[in-house]
């Protein structure tokens, strides 16, 4: 009656290498799920359903109040989470490295009909824009959004951009629209020095130099669009949606909102980032003001 850590996979040398695990199965996953489940008895799973949807519940709850939370420019959790709700049942969504897949994984509720591409390992920054050229090119009749920051964009992206200056013209759908979270950090680095070593930011390696997102698509003859308001978002998602070319949006964000994990494990960050935002002085006034307000949503919300 007790549960028990599983996992099935094909190659032994796989079993337990992410993970501990109390039994390991190799062969198909197919195949090993329907032999189990003929094993397993009927019983009722009211009140084990009523929990999750509790937890379900008390997470989109907690996103939505999140994204709400005033920044200076735009809250980039609103970013993503209005870009969601904006885009069409038939996209596909590329995601880059850094705080974009925080953002993406917290806010954007998809539809199963919209596939996610993103890189999971290997800080490999910059892939965004070159996913969403290879989605183009083996479904060019699909739209296609691009999620990244500002960092990633301007390590490979700027220069992929022109690849879609020259391919655009020969897709059966022109949409493309490419989201750039521009708040001149590398955010995810930022925090997670003072996550994990209660270090200040170090601006020397976390500067994201000031780049001209909108200016520079318009150069290329795509259409470019800076977005510092949350009042002007929706219309700019929606006009990116019917454009008669690709679209970048440049989405001045907040820096100082913070990559806090989901309570209990974020609960166990706090003490280090406070350490790390006090460490920074004025500079980190404004991040500690929007921690404090994330760590309170989670808090009254986590039951």
């Amino acid at each position: 009656g007790q549960a028990r850590a599983v996992q099935i996979d094909l190659d032994p040398s796989h079993l337990a290498n992410r993970y501990p695990v109390e039994v390991g199965l190799v062969g198909d996953a197919a195949v090993a799920l329907r032999a189990l489940t003929e094993r397993v008895g009927e019983r009722d799973r009211s009140a084990w359903r009523g929990r999750v949807e509790h937890w379900v519940g008390q997470w989109r709850e907690i996103s939505r109040e999140r994204a709400d939370v005033p920044a200076r420019g735009l809250n980039p959790e609103l970013v993503a989470r209005r870009l969601c709700r904006h885009m069409p049942h038939d996209s596909r969504l590329a995601v880059d490295v850094g705080s974009s897949v925080y953002h993406y994984v917290r806010q954007m509720d998809l539809p199963t009909s919209v596939p996610a591409h993103l890189s999971s390992t290997l800080a490999s920054m910059g892939c965004g824009i070159p996913y969403a050229v290879a989605a183009k090119a083996t479904a060019p009749a699909r739209p296609v959004v691009v999620l990244a920051g500002d960092g990633a964009v301007q390590m490979l992206g700027i220069n992929e951009l022109i690849t879609v200056s020259e391919a655009w013209p020969g897709w059966d759908d022109p949409t493309m629209v490419v989201v750039v979270l521009c708040n001149g950090d590398l955010a995810e680095v930022s925090w997670e020095q003072r996550e994990t070593e209660a270090a200040p930011r170090f601006a020397p390696s976390q500067d994201v130099p000031a780049f001209d997102m909108a200016g520079y698509a318009r150069l290329l003859g795509l259409r470019g669009v800076r977005v510092e308001d949350p009042e002007q978002l929706d219309a700019a998602l929606e006009e990116a949606f019917t454009a008669d070319r690709p679209t970048v949006i440049e989405a001045v964000t907040d820096p100082d909102v913070p990559l806090l994990p989901p309570f209990p494990h974020g609960r166990q960050m706090l003490g280090s980032m406070r350490e790390g935002l006090r460490a920074e002085g004025d500079a980190g006034r404004h991040g500690l003001v929007l921690l404090e307000e994330y760590a309170r949503i989670e808090e009254e919300r986590f039951t």
